[in-house]
């Protein structure tokens, strides 16, 4: 191995200093104390010595010569191996913009010759041959039949894709099914006999693990960049994430989408999908789909066409540390609050409400709000799971629920009234120790809110804006529902509420908001010393 430092005249080779380099001529001067020999130490001590400021030359530490520096494992037979079943994927599309023409309002004002010319546009480039877009990602085979897995991003509007093999060959791909939450997708070759790799589900993958990436970059082909495991458990996608990812500084850039990540075995422990830059190439952050849910995934498109996730129908969050602490619950408590319950949904069969706090998922400690969507999306469908539960008041209690098929983003649309005009503005009310004044719900404001009318709750008529609520992004217009787990109906039922939280000795109270699009969560807002009255004269 041979290392070069840029402005200096040193080489190492395999732990020893070359003969005529600086370091080496400096051992031969005179040894320095002091801020000079703290300047040399690092020079010598590839001889053998530490020069220590603070010794005299008499009293310097001597140390055994250093042993060669470990070999860096060689990556050359794993890539022979493996990647045989790395494909380089060519894709057509047609491109969005192409049938669409000027609209109504991009005309509107025109001169009448320039509206002429335009409205001709449809028709002229409706008779024109759309125009085809090209792209490229990586791919892999699992079978040896001719399966292939990729990205569902790389293949989604694809109207045509070839498949390229390591020996040069050229095949149609079509697509079997893909998933969008997972971001994967699996295509069918004709053929058979092909060379397959497998995942490797059971595999303990650690920080530090070496790791090899195969793929097609910018369209290069197949290509082979090494580096470690960075991290695990990244969240890169938000809301409705179900994916751990695998972070990597494995060198991955736009093409490898779909590719393997092997470990030294060989084995598949990820697909990779994504990559953290700011210029559109690798900057040492690529993250690849773990290999245990690639599997589950991809058997089941090849079995059924589409995937199908576990349902539990509920809204939920993270809790925070102000929410844990008007919960009671203790500042460091980690978990998923629900914010709201889907009728009919297997949540509100098993009884869990708004304000419940999920815990643990069969025994397991829930991290956060990703972790427990994370869980159940990956339950099977039918499947009895225990979910450990507190309330409000601090009454904690094991339910079993029902996990059932998660429904279609359709038809868990279906049903949402549609917004109204908004509230006649009430009178003006009277503002209580969290700087909000409220008022009764109107019929229009629970329509507009998107409430039910049996819903309990109070409108927010209006918000101090020196204060923390406004801080925190509440708005005259929201609907405040529950107050540390207890339903609402009034201002005095608000402040009756709040004086319970500072009795219990709360900092803080959690108020479930309904904000003006329709979606609610749980605020936490901090609990004011209440003002001593002032001593009578």
């Amino acid at each position: 191995m041979s290392l070069d430092k840029q402005g200096e005249d040193q080489t190492i080779h395999s732990g020893q200093v070359a003969q005529k380099t600086k370091a080496h001529r400096f051992l031969r001067r005179p040894v320095l104390t002091g801020a000079a020999a703290l300047a040399l130490g690092v020079a010598a001590f590839g001889a053998g010595q530490i020069l220590s400021p603070s010794l005299s030359t008499a009293q310097q530490i001597k140390t055994q010569a250093p042993k060669a520096a470990a070999t860096l494992p060689g990556f050359a037979d794993l890539v022979d191996r493996v990647s045989p079943a790395v494909v380089s994927l060519e894709v057509v599309a047609i491109a969005e913009d192409d049938q669409r023409g000027p609209s109504a309002d991009d005309l509107e004002g025109m001169p009448p010759q320039w509206r002429r010319f335009f409205e001709q546009m449809p028709n002229q480039r409706g008779n024109a041959r759309p125009r085809e877009q090209r792209g490229g990602g990586s791919g892999f085979f699992i079978t040896s039949t001719g399966f292939i897995v990729t990205n569902n991003h790389v293949v989604e509007k694809a109207k045509e894709i070839t498949a390229t093999l390591k020996d040069g060959r050229e095949l149609k791909a079509t697509v079997v099914g893909r998933d969008e939450r997972t971001d994967l997708a699996v295509l069918k070759v004709e053929g058979g006999s092909f060379p397959y790799v497998q995942f490797a589900p059971e595999a303990r993958v650690r920080v530090g693990d070496w790791v090899v990436a195969i793929g097609n970059p910018f369209g290069l082909g197949g290509t082979a960049t090494a580096g470690i495991v960075s991290a695990l458990g990244r969240d890169i996608r938000g809301e409705g994430n179900i994916a751990d990812f695998i972070q990597i500084d494995a060198p991955i850039n736009p093409g490898n989408s779909g590719g393997p990540t092997f470990d030294m075995s060989g084995r598949v422990i990820g697909v990779n999908t994504a990559i953290f830059s700011r210029s559109g190439g690798n900057v040492g952050i690529g993250f690849a789909i773990p290999a245990s849910l690639a599997d589950r995934t991809t058997k089941q498109i090849m079995e059924q066409g589409k995937v199908t996730y576990g349902w539990l129908g509920v809204l939920i969050q993270d809790v925070s540390r102000e929410m844990a602490d008007s919960w009671g619950l203790g500042s460091d408590a980690k978990g998923a609050m629900i914010g709201g319950v889907t009728p009919g949904a297997p949540a509100a069969k098993a009884g869990l409400k708004r304000g419940d706090v999920v815990l643990s998922f069969n025994g397991q400690k829930i991290e956060g709000s990703a972790d427990l969507t994370r869980r159940v999306g990956q339950t099977r469908v039918g499947e009895v799971v225990r979910l450990d539960v507190v309330d409000a008041k601090g009454n904690r209690r094991t339910v079993p629920v029902t996990i059932m098929a998660r429904p279609s983003e359709q038809q868990l649309n279906q049903g949402d009234p549609a917004q109204g005009a908004d509230a006649a503005q009430a009178p003006s009310a009277a503002t209580n120790a969290l700087g909000l004044s409220v008022g009764p719900l109107s019929a229009q404001a629970r329509t507009r809110l998107r409430l039910p009318a049996n819903e309990a709750g109070v409108l927010i008529l209006e918000v101090d804006p020196d204060s923390r609520a406004a801080e925190r992004g509440v708005r005259a217009g929201d609907a405040i529902l529950t107050a540390n787990g207890q339903e609402v109906r009034s201002a005095e039922e608000l402040d009756a509420a709040i004086e319970a939280a500072r009795a219990a000795g709360r900092s803080f109270i959690g108020l479930f908001i309904q904000s003006q699009s329709g979606v609610g969560g749980f605020v936490p807002l901090p609990l004011e010393a209440a003002p001593k009255p002032e001593p009578k004269k």
